[in-house]
């Protein structure tokens, strides 16, 4: 298991998995007429109570996680997956990180053990973190004495 690099977050994006956004609902007055500004244009405010907005949440964190957890584990040469990726397309992605999640829900894995993987790989990439500041206090140091 391998922290994640730096650009996962952006190699998400590239792949076309993206949080959801939610709906916008129009806002109201006590009598039902919609709320407008001074333009008359109705005020509208987002719905993060919306059912396939909380769903759709739901499915993109599920995939987070189960790309996180392949992108940590695939320089282990015991690990392999069954689910390989069909097509670098943001569709291929969704359906590789889904399939990837049916395999982890075949072998009797639970929420809470993606969880405690995820922890796992975020403590790693902490760990690096933690000594990346140390051997830069380090390195400071030695360039302020004079020494290299």
């Amino acid at each position: 298991m391998k922290p994640l690099p730096l650009g996962f977050q952006r190699q998400l994006r590239q792949r076309g998995i993206f949080p959801p956004v939610p709906p916008a609902k129009i806002l109201r007055d006590s009598s039902g007429k919609p709320l407008r500004d001074q333009n008359g244009q109705a005020l509208t405010q987002s719905d993060v109570t919306d059912s396939k907005f909380i769903e759709q949440t739901e499915l993109y964190h599920q995939r987070v996680a189960v790309l996180a957890i392949v992108e940590s584990l695939q320089s282990d040469p015991h690990i392999e997956f069954e689910t390989k990726l069909n097509g670098e397309t943001p569709e291929g992605w969704a359906q590789f990180a889904d399939a990837v999640f049916e395999e982890f829900e075949a072998a009797g894995l639970t929420t809470g053990d993606l969880v405690a993987i995820c922890d796992e790989i975020c403590r790693i990439g902490n760990l690096l973190n933690q000594d990346l500041v140390r051997e830069q206090a380090n390195f400071s140091e030695s360039i302020a004495n004079g020494s290299s």
